[in-house]
């Protein structure tokens, strides 16, 4: 299967998405730690102005090529399935020729489908969701749960382990004008240091220029601060998972306009770190993946920050904090992308 990535992030849903996929497609990651390991049968691709037939590395263990668009073209006229597991606007025009050749496409959220123009144009039945809320604005699009290969390298539900995690709580995720960023640092004002939240997602340097370096003196842009000590972590497969391993809560209060249903990546991340989800009331959906109280509970939500402080001030119980990690292994097991990505070939068969 060749996946096409159209899109220059580096970082976010997408790459993430783009890398579980691939490694759920050939059974997993490298045992070494090697850069990349080629496979005969899948391939991702990333469009340039020529087409080289050496594969570059895409980080987080994946090989990709680089191909000019005619050649990204005639592959929708071979007989390997096509799937484009990002487009930004960047490649809209690219990617309707494609979507026209009968290529299919992955649809993360609602804000994708935001250009008119493109949401008339696309064709339902080519269209794979990977949250079951996407279903109400595409019907006709097939749902199948974004891939995530755990780690699985240590236990969990260690309840000794967790309590004694040297960071009381983690953001992982970007810092940007949808993810509510700004409850991180209204927190941290309300805390003592020892339970601050650590920030370490990548930022959108337009967002944290216009909206938090003004407000938030504290707070210095990573381009004005030694490599050591910036907010982005190494792209490298699990990089956030190991960085969740260090704190007992992660923090993430995104929200997407017209969604909320289902998981983000750092939701699985946490999860699989063992590490307890703080996420926006917004999320939390009937009859839905993350669900904050009851039997099945596992994550705790909140409407606003001064809820976050607070609770960020105190503790859990052992037997709150073992019920919620227990039932958030439960969804690991729905996102396995061996499983996933089966469901993907299947397709085409």
């Amino acid at each position: 299967m060749k996946l096409l990535y159209l899109s220059n992030s580096r970082y976010g849903g997408w790459v993430t998405f783009t890398t579980h996929l691939y490694h759920g497609l050939v059974g997993g990651p490298p045992l070494a730690k090697e850069p990349f390991q080629v496979s005969d049968d899948h391939t991702v691709v990333r469009v340039t102005t020529r087409t080289e037939k050496t594969y570059r590395d895409m980080g987080n263990y994946v090989p990709y090529r680089n191909m000019c668009e005619e050649d990204v073209l005639a592959l929708a006229d071979e007989d390997e399935p096509v799937l484009i597991t990002a487009l930004d606007k960047n490649y809209r025009e690219l990617g309707m020729k494609l979507l026209e050749k009968g290529v299919h496409i992955v649809i993360h959220d609602p804000t994708e489908l935001r250009n008119p123009e493109f949401r008339e144009f696309i064709d339902p039945k080519q269209v794979v969701v990977i949250r079951r809320s996407m279903l109400k604005h595409m019907p006709e699009a097939v749902f199948i749960p974004h891939p995530y290969i755990p780690v699985g390298k240590t236990d969990p539900l260690d309840f000794k382990n967790w309590v004694h995690r040297p960071l009381n709580a983690i953001s992982v995720s970007r810092l940007d004008f949808d993810k509510n960023s700004h409850w991180l640092f209204e927190a941290n004002r309300k805390l003592p240091e020892d339970l601050q939240i650590e920030i370490r997602g990548s930022e959108n340097r337009m967002y944290t220029k216009n909206k938090i370096v003004n407000v938030y003196p504290e707070y210095k842009q990573d381009s004005h601060r030694p490599k050591e000590d910036r907010a982005t972590f190494k792209l490298e497969f699990h990089g956030a998972v190991n960085l969740c391993k260090t704190a007992k809560y992660m923090t993430d209060f995104s929200l997407i306009k017209g969604d909320g249903g289902g998981t983000q990546y750092t939701f699985l991340e946490a999860m699989d770190a063992g590490t307890i989800c703080l996420i926006h009331s917004d999320w939390i959906r009937e009859n839905d993946s993350m669900i904050d109280e009851g039997p099945d509970q596992n994550c705790i939500s909140f409407s606003k920050w001064e809820q976050l402080a607070s609770f960020l001030n105190g503790n859990v119980t052992e037997q709150i904090a073992t019920h919620i990690r227990a039932n958030a292994l439960k969804i690991l097991i729905d996102h396995d992308a061996v499983r996933v990505a089966a469901k993907y070939t299947a397709r085409w068969k």
